[in-house]
């Protein structure tokens, strides 16, 4: 009787027990979430600040906008271009070359998806 009595207990213990268990889970990924928010947060506000002030903004536009005082001249070095791949596929080796406006080259691949295999 004393076993049926400990056993019905803690089976009405267990499932508030395991409701407990998973809030507690939530509450600390919330908390990491809450942290890692207020981190992004800071950041910002810093990112803010730095803009207040207007040496940064006029360096920002120096190097995002090319801008430059009167009088100075601004020179832009361009790259060189990147070389081409050496040898291609032999996939794309075979295929014929789309050209022609986008609209055509559209319908040059629906007609290629279409085709057998060679």
């Amino acid at each position: 009787m004393l076993a049926v009595a400990l056993a019905s207990v803690a089976l009405a213990l267990a499932l508030p027990f395991k409701i407990w268990l998973a809030q507690r889970g939530q509450i600390s990924s919330l908390r990491a979430q809450t942290h890692q928010q207020q981190q992004h947060v800071a950041a910002l506000q810093r990112q803010q600040q730095q803009w207040q002030d207007p040496a940064y903004v006029e360096q920002q536009a120096r190097q995002r906008l090319h801008y430059v005082r009167p009088g100075e001249k601004a020179y832009i070095v361009l790259s060189k271009p990147k070389p081409k791949p050496a040898a291609a596929p032999q996939a794309e080796a075979n295929a014929p070359a789309l050209s022609g406006p986008w609209y055509s080259r559209l319908w040059q691949t629906v007609q290629l998806a279409g085709a057998p295999a060679k």
